[in-house]
């Protein structure tokens, strides 16, 4: 079975209007950007209404594999498959009619054996040239498949196998089911968020749900200590931000230690809102590196009620540390909705590994209702220099950018007075 072409559909893209153009251009470049970092450069074009992949006829099978693995992580696509093409002037000819039959035998002969008995066959004659109605040439080809090879059960409504046949001006395209892809829209077409990351289950799903959604997105993880470069790239954060790039195409990773945070709280008495002056802190963290990467908003992986930080009063309080817009795409999703999704993008194996986290600042008491005044009235207390805090955070962080899946580089952020540097002195 001769594979020439991988056909990749979308969806909301073909709702869109007079931008309708930026989208595809954006999908195609991440679909392109996405193979090339496999290491595979293959021909990535505009077809009609979907985005098609040119095959070598000379190719590798685990290259065919991996371009359709890859293209099953690119936000955008709804759904992809590997087909025959050959070339028609959609005359009908006895030639041309016999290259369709040939070609759909060869798909039925080649998934016979998976164990499958129900299949049907549909026909898209895009082409009205083709003189074969579509219904007449589907039943044809169902017969030939039924006489030519061990499917025999004909169900139009759930069939466990799916052969199409789509006539185009440019030609025609043979194939079998279409894989699901992650749909929604393409990366970077949607704005730039930062992604605030931890070590659980939930926020790695919430920066995944926004890239979905077309945003770059960027993480920024708050730290127990300072990680020295060797520990940073074997930690559980850095394979989460690695595996999230495998969506988000080019991501950067801020890990910044939480330690003068703590320090200053040593010696005081617990208050049981230990954990809103946490994530108070790191919303400022976030909203003093947005705009070095151009972010809009901030994303927490927040689930409403799930613990005492996120009930509704805490995280109002907590959002009002910062003028920047925080982002909760879990915000009505139950635990087990937020599992099942992160073992889909494979993020819930990393999760669960053992991790020290900011879960040490958690009170024995903690309040499930705040006050902002009353917070901020605190932090006064607590934090009488708050943005020497911030700086002293700042100087001791570390940048890792990951592209597709790999981590390309590491190096220490340096920021003071909200003047950003980077060690090896670039601009």
């Amino acid at each position: 079975m001769r594979i020439d072409r991988i056909l990749i559909n979308y969806a909301e893209i073909a709702l869109k209007g007079r931008n309708r153009r930026d989208f595809e251009r954006a999908l195609r470049d991440n679909i392109r950007r996405r193979i090339r970092a496999a290491g595979i450069d293959w021909t990535v074009r505009r077809g009609h209404d979907r985005v098609i992949v040119h095959v070598p006829r000379q190719h590798e099978s685990v290259d065919l594999e991996t371009v359709l693995a890859a293209l099953g992580e690119v936000p955008g696509v709804a759904s992809y498959a590997a087909a025959t093409f050959f070339h028609g002037a959609a005359t009908g000819d006895e030639d041309e009619h016999a290259r369709i039959r040939d070609a759909t035998l060869e798909w039925a002969v080649a998934t016979q054996d998976l164990g499958e008995r129900s299949f049907a066959v549909k026909v898209n004659r895009a082409d009205k040239r083709y003189p074969v109605k579509s219904d007449d040439l589907a039943r044809e080809l169902g017969a030939l498949i039924q006489s030519g090879s061990r499917w025999q059960d004909v169900d139009l409504t759930h069939p466990q196998r799916r052969f199409q046949v789509d006539i185009y001006p440019e030609g025609i395209y043979v194939y079998g089911d279409r894989r699901a892809g992650v749909g929604g829209l393409p990366v970077g077409s949607g704005g730039t968020v930062l992604s605030l990351l931890s070590g659980g289950i939930d926020s790695p799903v919430a920066a995944f749900r926004m890239a979905k959604r077309g945003c770059r997105v960027d993480f920024l993880h708050l730290a127990a200590t300072q990680l020295a470069q060797q520990h940073a790239e074997q930690s559980p954060i850095t394979q989460l931000a690695c595996q999230l790039s495998r969506y988000t195409l080019r991501s950067t990773l801020i890990t910044v230690p939480y330690t003068y945070f703590d320090m200053a709280l040593l010696g005081h008495p617990q208050t049981g809102y230990e954990m809103v002056l946490f994530r108070r802190f790191v919303a400022r963290i976030g909203e003093r590196l947005a705009p070095r990467f151009g972010a809009e908003a901030m994303v927490a992986g927040d689930s409403l009620g799930q613990v005492a930080s996120q009930t509704l009063a805490n995280m109002v309080t907590s959002s009002d540390a910062t003028a920047l817009p925080i982002l909760r795409p879990l915000i009505g999703d139950d635990k087990q909705e937020i599992i099942d999704l992160a073992r889909r993008i494979g993020t819930y194996e990393i999760s669960i590994q053992p991790y020290k986290d900011c879960c040490a600042l958690i009170s024995q008491n903690p309040k499930t209702r705040s006050q902002a005044a009353t917070v901020a009235a605190l932090e006064k207390t607590l934090f009488p220099d708050y943005e020497r805090l911030i700086d002293d955070s700042l100087a001791d962080a570390q940048m890792l950018t990951f592209d597709c899946g790999e981590l390309v580089e590491t190096r220490p952020f340096m920021e003071r007075a909200g003047i950003t540097e980077f060690a090896s002195g670039d601009a």
